[in-house]
């Protein structure tokens, strides 16, 4: 799917990350260190920030939103719109967006969205929020990312406890006169390669499903909780990834030479490498900011911004820019566009 949408402003990116801290070695009481050293290098990750137990994605999505309406002198009655993009909803119904338009004093003439996307979940929340403005159904959107998503990898699982960190990120999407190119596609084929098999109604949790099932190497994985072919993901991200961005610069009459920065997901430090190698990208074009964050799926892109986005304004590479992002589904997507107007806020620890 490709389409340009016109009218539009991202007049705000704002990202947060939970207080609470887990340093990797930390971890060493539980599994191997030699095994969690060649995890740490293909990785890059060497902490991570977590929740508060008790607290929800949505949680933490309402206190950056309420942080930004403060600093912007918007309220809740400025927004006809709202998306919510997670993999961990506060209930499996009623949607979670419909609960955040209370609780920041939406008009109940706000559309609201729940949005089940992981990786590609800001690429996808952006569309969203671009059709709804440039339709003229809204004037203004709010679109919150994140997940809780530590809740979802169960604690022997080694590779995923030791990559997954948790953020979330707040984009105020309205009216204006900037035009975003976007190329988004999704191969339903490879729904397996990181999946929660058991907890939904195709596979309800039982007995059965609460058991650690072994592959041939005798190595555990548990149906209730996320599950990653690691090497299956890699050849998804290093097949479709290079011809997704050669595609998007074709189509927007682009060089590389031509974008000051590429945005990307960040899955780990190997997989990006890679990617810059495979695409001929310059790191400082296409940073890698997981040391202390690890992977935040679907937070990963704004967080990226948040962090790096002085350096950014400092050698003017917001004025074209590629957003990217790539996982669970299978899914992937690119954002064309100019930020060099949008506010982008340094990171909130909250």
């Amino acid at each position: 799917m490709k389409v340009k949408l016109d009218g539009i402003k991202i007049s705000h990116i704002a990202a947060g990350l939970p207080k609470k801290v887990i340093n990797i070695s930390d971890y060493e009481r539980y599994f191997d260190p030699k095994a969690m050293k060649r995890i740490i290098k293909s990785t890059g990750v060497e902490s991570v920030h977590v929740s508060e137990k008790g607290m929800c994605s949505s949680d933490y999505v309402v206190e950056i939103a309420k942080r930004l309406m403060k600093i912007t002198n918007l309220s809740g009655k400025d927004f006809d719109g709202i998306v919510f993009i997670s993999q961990t909803p506060d209930y499996v119904a009623p949607a979670t967006s419909t609960i955040i338009q209370d609780r920041l004093g939406l008009p109940q003439t706000s559309v609201a969205f729940d949005i089940n996307q992981g990786c590609n979940g800001y690429i996808y929340g952006i569309y969203q929020a671009s059709l709804l403005v440039s339709s003229g159904s809204c004037k203004r959107v709010i679109v919150c990312v994140g997940d809780t998503k530590l809740s979802m990898v169960h604690e022997q699982d080694r590779t995923n406890r030791m990559l997954l960190g948790e953020g979330f990120a707040v984009t105020i999407v309205e009216q204006g006169n900037q035009e975003l190119y976007f190329n988004i596609n999704c191969d339903g084929s490879g729904y397996n390669y990181i999946i929660m098999e058991a907890g939904g109604y195709r596979k309800p949790k039982s007995k059965e499903t609460a058991k650690p099932i072994f592959d041939a190497k005798g190595n555990p994985r548990w149906l209730e909780y996320l599950h990653m072919e690691g090497m299956e993901i890699m050849n998804f991200v290093l097949t479709k990834v290079p011809i997704l961005i050669n595609e998007t610069l074709k189509d927007i009459d682009c060089k590389k030479d031509d974008i000051g920065v590429f945005v990307m997901h960040q899955p780990n430090q190997l997989i990006l490498q890679f990617l810059m190698d495979r695409l001929e990208i310059e790191s400082d074009k296409m940073p890698i900011v997981m040391k202390y964050v690890g992977n935040t799926s679907s937070a990963s892109i704004p967080i990226t911004l948040s962090t790096k986005h002085l350096e950014f304004e400092g050698r003017n590479a917001l004025n074209k820019v590629i957003l990217c992002a790539f996982g669970i589904g299978l899914s992937w997507g690119a954002i064309a566009l100019d930020l060099s107007s949008t506010v982008i806020h340094d990171t909130w620890i909250i």
